[in-house]
């Protein structure tokens, strides 16, 4: 019998940026040699620490990112620990710091699970945020062997996973549309290594 890997929490934290008229997200290139997606264009980002749980801060969250925690299974101090997980990694892996708790431009974006079939699996929360919101020199811890803001097009083009692809898509449209903060979440999971798409209302 094979056995069944429970998916462990995680967070993302995709900054954007408009640069030239066009949207550029902040990503990196894993190492060559990594264990876990092996030279894939990612986002910065990391399983929940328990120190997430126990040392909680308090942001200025906005109403409807709360709400939409909740839609994605991820209700209050877990909601809250996630977005601490985004922060923390992003910080650790970017050099980015933010200017204060007052978070409320940051949106969720959705909740993805890696397929049954992979080695490490993780359940993990999309957040977005400007740039504006963060301040310090980008600088890599080595996590990651590039870091850099990429133009959203010329991103889809890098080697990446099908969920960084369509959250990159995801984010674009959005945003063009101009009301990312108020958007539905999605849910992204695998049935029987068939993609499952859904749209949280």
């Amino acid at each position: 019998m094979v056995k069944i890997i429970r998916p462990k929490p995680a967070a993302t934290l995709i900054i954007t940026k408009i640069k030239n008229k066009k949207l550029h997200i902040l990503m990196g290139k894993r190492p060559d040699e990594a264990r876990f997606a092996p030279g894939m264009w990612v986002f910065p980002g990391g399983k929940l620490d328990k120190n997430d749980l126990s040392t909680l801060k308090k942001y200025k969250i906005n109403n409807r990112m709360i709400k939409n925690l909740k839609l994605l299974r991820a209700e209050s101090r877990l909601g809250e620990a996630l977005i601490h997980t985004a922060i923390r990694e992003t910080q650790e892996e970017t050099n980015l710091k933010l200017l204060s708790n007052d978070i409320r431009e940051m949106w969720v974006l959705g909740r993805a699970i890696t397929p049954l079939s992979r080695h490490m699996r993780f359940d993990t929360k999309f957040f977005v945020a400007p740039s504006e919101c963060f301040t310090g020199r980008i600088k890599g811890n080595g996590e990651l062997d590039k870091l850099e803001y990429v133009e959203i097009k010329k991103g889809l083009e890098l080697p990446m996973f099908d969920i960084t692809e369509f959250i990159l898509q995801e984010i674009d449209k959005r945003i063009n549309k101009g009301n990312e903060i108020n958007s539905n979440p999605v849910f992204w999971r695998y049935r029987q290594e068939h993609r499952l798409i859904t749209e949280i209302k």
